[in-house]
């Protein structure tokens, strides 16, 4: 596989998985949103075939069960309720899971099985709704009800993965072989791919089936060798949810991938191209005056070379430039993910996404803007109940906004929530020991701020995996002033918060004079 293919393949697939999650969120709030559901099923559609042209087969048949939900939904086959869009929420966490331990060439550590599971039974959930007489076997919804059910009548629940000889002919046959064998030891849960697609062999080389049984994985591992044409037979004890662990740990900052690779646009690349050109005809130029020893004319030369490596200097610059909404289209998910955690109802708006920063500049602000973010749904905005009582909206606002200034980005998040409380934070300083109350002017948000991005700091009185360590502020001002930028407060008591961020648009090269003192160089 060539390196040029794979890396395209990962970075198109970021690209879509970034899409996928934009749509998801509208469709959870606009559950009859038809534009949404077409919009993910085409990019699951084409995921599935990027998948399968680099050979990552398991990839592809995860992104051909989406699809296949999302096909129900589009003809109205399932009902997207809150429980269906959570599974399809942590189903492309998990396929997003996947495509990063495959670019990062690591062992997947997603049980993708269990995942076709899921979202094969949302699927049969919401047929037998509709039509309550379909479904039968191969339909049971897997979840932790139904295993504490089995292990009352003394079963386990079973995951068994059979992959065929390739160039076995009549797998079809071999299935139904294979099927009526383990039917005869339990009961059949879930068959992966469908029944239908074992039956006519289109289906590649391996399946899964699911079996609830009082036999050991080895006993049903023997009795499937002794169908002929078996390559390889694995049977295992399986736990549905076994991500939720990890989920409740909080993942917001997996949303913010390092920058593995970026688009330029040809037209930046053509300017390049054209300066290198004038460059190359301005050395040779510079070759001929330095031999016929034309001094004006040799600073003229010296005149035209350094002003093209000045423009060509500052078009290599522009090509590191990528829009902000790289990082800034992941947070309608963010919020989504956070403000269920804490029980809320938060909307985001993002103005001035289109703005162009430094590469780098985006790779290091991702995590403080999450910070920033987390602050802003667990400290500011306030439940429903709380907000009604207040006569505000039960559903909070937090709003980004970036523009530019004299050669600096601002990013301010703003949020509606109960503002800070600066009493308590003065208090919890002086209880800590970290001020004296009359050395603070309360009306000095420079001074509350600082405050606040003291290491260790917190008005939390309890640690969640949200917040309350006092870990936080102190890491986005210091990265702030790591990139040569500013942070920045204001607040209102019951009316909301804003952090002000002030960034270069740029890490430019400045011109300097070096001057030796002694052994040191100093740049003025």
């Amino acid at each position: 596989m060539e390196k040029n293919y794979r890396e395209l393949f990962f970075s198109e697939s970021q690209e879509y998985l970034k899409e996928i999650n934009k749509a998801l969120v509208n469709l959870e709030k606009n559950p009859q949103d038809e534009q949404s559901i077409n919009e993910i099923f085409r990019h699951m559609h084409t995921l599935k075939g990027m998948a399968a042209t680099m050979g990552y087969k398991e990839l592809a048949e995860f992104a051909h069960h989406l699809e296949d939900a999302f096909d129900n939904f589009r003809a109205g086959k399932s009902t997207l309720t809150p429980e269906i869009m959570d599974i399809v929420f942590e189903s492309i966490d998990a396929f997003t899971t996947v495509v990063e331990e495959l670019r990062e060439e690591k062992p997947i550590s997603v049980d993708i099985p269990s995942y076709l599971v899921r979202v094969s039974s949302l699927v049969s959930k919401g047929e037998r709704k509709e039509y309550p007489q379909i479904p039968q076997e191969y339909s049971i919804p897997i979840d932790e009800e139904y295993i504490k059910k089995l292990k009352e009548e003394n079963k386990e629940l079973l995951k068994g993965e059979v992959t065929l000889q390739d160039d076995c002919l009549l797998k079809g046959a071999r299935v139904f072989l294979i099927l009526k064998r383990v039917r005869m030891l339990g009961q059949i849960v879930q068959v992966i791919p469908s029944e239908d697609k074992l039956k006519d062999g289109t289906f590649g080389n391996s399946f899964h089936f699911f079996l609830a049984t009082k036999e050991l994985p080895e006993k049903i591992e023997e009795e499937v060798s002794k169908v002929l044409e078996v390559k390889e037979i694995k049977v295992s004890k399986f736990t549905p949810s076994a991500e939720k662990a990890e989920k409740k740990r909080g993942k917001a900052t997996s949303y913010i991938k390092k920058i593995q690779s970026m688009r330029i646009p040809v037209e930046r690349l053509d300017k390049v191209m054209n300066l290198m050109g004038e460059l190359a005809i301005a050395k040779s130029r510079l070759t001929q005056t330095v031999i016929s020893k034309d001094y004006t004319a040799l600073e003229e030369t010296t005149y035209l070379i350094e002003r093209l490596v000045s423009s060509l200097q500052d078009e290599a610059l522009k090509m590191r430039l990528l829009p902000i909404s790289y990082i800034l289209d992941n947070f309608p998910r963010i919020v989504r993910d956070l403000s269920r955690k804490e029980g809320k109802e938060v909307d985001l708006d993002i103005v001035g996404s289109e703005i162009e920063l430094d590469r780098v500049v985006l790779d290091e602000i991702g995590d403080p803007l999450i910070h920033l973010i987390r602050n802003a749904i667990d400290h500011g905005i306030e439940t429903p109940q709380e907000r009604r009582k207040v006569g505000k909206p039960s559903r909070g606002k937090v709003l980004i906004k970036v523009s530019r200034e004299k050669g600096h980005i601002i990013i301010e998040i703003s949020d509606d929530g109960r503002g800070i409380d600066v009493d308590k934070v003065v208090a919890t300083a002086a209880e800590k020991g970290l001020i004296s109350p009359q050395e603070v002017s309360k009306n000095d948000y420079r001074q509350i701020l600082d405050i606040l991005t003291t290491p260790g700091f917190s008005t939390s009185e309890k640690v969640t995996d949200v917040s309350g360590r006092g870990v936080g502020l102190d890491v986005v001002r210091n990265k702030l002033d790591a990139l040569g930028g500013r942070l920045d407060l204001e607040t209102q008591r019951g009316k909301g918060t804003k952090f002000i961020l002030t960034l270069p648009l740029t890490l430019a090269i400045i011109k300097a004079m070096l001057v030796l003192v002694g052994e040191q160089i100093y740049a003025i």
